[in-house]
């Protein structure tokens, strides 16, 4: 390499640094900021699972064929110590996600070359906290068990990748072991390790005495499965439909990062006229070649089966060099072997769902996975670079293209933060309208928690507003608001069969309040309403289908014992 060239690539190394702190920090911005306050998607139907179930079957109880026993236990901490408030599982995601970080960073520092090292940490960065996971980073509920299961599969392949032998290398298979027991008891996708495991076992021939180990850890960990109840999973075989799926499934991340290219619904959405129409252009013509990008067959299969032959190509060279390979190499092709096992379990388990619904094979909430196969090679390759400024300049060019779509997932978690937003509102009025948009919960989910969750007053039940419903409030204990273009549209209420509601629409000046009381003319709080993402203006729902326009009112606390209820 000449002076010139490797001037030049000791240059990238700031702009890789700050690349990875970049990606890092947007992660857990949007786990804290977008994450929802409220119960979304699976986490009502956990909700009433947990008020309803004594302990500890609250904890063990299997939901769909996962065994989410440690995910559980800080759900249902957080459910008696802190109302159901979302907030630990949140906070609770950035630590796991953050320490995964920490364990593969400790396993990267062996690398050499600070070019090469400082590729594999922004590779690392980018699996784990590019904001395509927006599904996993920005849901409590969703971001407790997946990084449960991602820091005890970074643990055990830490450990396995030192290559220790006699005594201490039966040590590391057994923390392996232990390790891929508690990830499969934090979700289904953690019995996925144990294959990342066994592909390092592989790589370094190790003596059987570490593979009997690790396979004493599996066979328990399939048996306190099965005790646990089973995993539910009812499996189906058809390798040619199934193989099609997975190449299609590990896919996922480059349709998230070029979105707006692809689908003409979302090139139509782009902010910036000038990059709108190009935008579309391209999105219609490639839906015209290959069919909607979610159901296409094309380019799809290929980019999956070139990071399959990728994989097999890292593989066979630590195979063959298995004197020289780098721990962290090891740990990459670990991390992408462990992806792509989760995506064989998701195309053999929910076969016959992907037939009824086959756009959902790529839907987001599975990018988590997927994109730590794609971080995995890099990292692999990285790691092993025999020209770490060619892996430094890829790795900076990978991050440099997935900036912009960085914007339309962040936006893409902030209308599910919506959507779960004005969801809890309505289910704390008691108004659920047919129109209005549930995203990922399933309404039975929904109302069969609410019961519960209101005797416990907890989740949106613990909202000091809610407890003004159906009160009539001193004067003291309010602020009346001038709404502006009030409009109130009397609803059907799917909670109440034989019931009717109002969804209310006004404007407001800046009010320093996350939610504000709907009264009606006699004083009594009927509803309640937030600000809409959309347009900025106040949406809420009110009981009871009367004409009069509602008072708006901002509460200044919550109702005393001695406030009297409406009859």
């Amino acid at each position: 390499m000449t002076s010139s060239t490797e001037t030049a690539s000791r240059r990238l190394l700031p702009a890789a640094h700050a690349l990875a702190l970049l990606y890092l920090l947007a992660g857990i911005a949007a786990m804290w900021w977008l994450s929802p306050r409220v119960p979304y998607a699976d986490g009502w139907r956990f909700l009433g699972h947990f008020l309803q179930a004594p302990f500890p079957h609250d904890i063990l109880a299997p939901d769909n064929g996962h065994h989410e026993v440690l995910p559980n236990a800080v759900r249902v901490l957080e459910l008696h110590v802190f109302g159901a408030g979302q907030w630990l599982q949140v906070a609770a995601g950035i630590a796991l996600a953050l320490a995964t970080v920490l364990v593969f960073a400790r396993g990267i520092r062996g690398v050499v070359d600070v070019r090469a090292k400082a590729a594999a940490l922004l590779a690392v960065v980018l699996g784990l906290f590019w904001l395509g996971n927006i599904r996993a980073l920005a849901h409590g509920n969703e971001s407790v068990h997946a990084y449960c299961v991602t820091l005890f599969l970074a643990i055990g392949l830490h450990v396995l990748s030192k290559a220790r032998t006699g005594r201490g290398g039966i040590v590391d298979a057994a923390i392996a072991a232990a390790c891929g027991l508690a990830a499969a008891f934090s979700f289904g996708s953690g019995f996925a390790c144990f294959v990342a495991f066994a592909a390092l076992l592989l790589l370094q021939r190790a003596p059987w005495r570490q593979w009997a180990v690790l396979v004493a850890g599996l066979l328990a960990t399939l048996v306190l499965l099965r005790l646990d109840g089973g995993t539910g999973a009812s499996i189906a075989i058809a390798p040619l439909r199934q193989g099609e799926m997975l190449l299609r499934w590990l896919c996922g991340p480059f349709v998230y990062a070029a979105w707006p290219l692809l689908d003409p619904q979302i090139a139509s959405q782009l902010p910036i006229a000038a990059a709108r129409a190009p935008a579309l252009a391209v999105a219609q013509a490639y839906e015209g070649a290959f069919g909607p990008v979610l159901l296409a067959r094309w380019p799809q299969l290929l980019f999956g089966l070139a990071g399959l032959g990728w994989l097999a190509a890292l593989g066979w060279r630590a195979w063959r060099d298995r004197e020289s390979v780098t721990l962290s190499a090891l740990m990459g092709i670990g991390l992408a072997c462990f992806a792509a096992a989760v995506g064989v379990m998701i195309a053999t388990v929910r076969l016959d769902y992907f037939t009824t619904h086959p756009d959902q094979l790529l839907a987001p909430r599975y990018v988590v996975w997927s994109s730590l196969f794609w971080g995995g090679l890099l990292l692999a390759t990285a790691a092993q670079a025999r020209r770490p400024a060619r892996a430094l300049l890829a790795a900076v060019l990978v991050a440099i293209a997935l900036l912009p779509s960085q914007l339309w997932m962040a936006r893409l978690g902030g209308n599910m933060q919506a959507v779960a937003g004005q969801t809890g509102l309505a289910a704390a009025v008691g108004v659920v309208e047919a129109d209005l948009p549930l995203g990922e919960t399933v309404f039975e989910d929904l109302a069969a928690a609410l019961p519960p969750a209101r005797a416990a007053g907890v989740a949106v039940f613990a909202w000091p507003e809610t407890r003004w419903l159906g009160r009539r409030p001193e004067a003291d204990a309010l602020r009346l608001l001038e709404a502006r273009d009030l409009e109130v549209t009397v609803v059907d209420n799917r909670l109440d069969a034989h019931g009717r509601g109002r969804r209310v629409r006004f404007a407001l000046g800046d009010v320093p309040a996350n939610r504000l009381l709907l009264l009606d003319d006699d004083g009594t709080v009927r509803g309640l309403a937030m600000r809409d993402r959309e347009d900025g203006r106040w949406i809420g729902w009110m009981r009871g289908a009367g004409h009069e326009p509602p008072r708006v009112a901002a509460a200044v606390g919550p109702p005393s014992r001695q406030e009297r209820r409406s009859p």
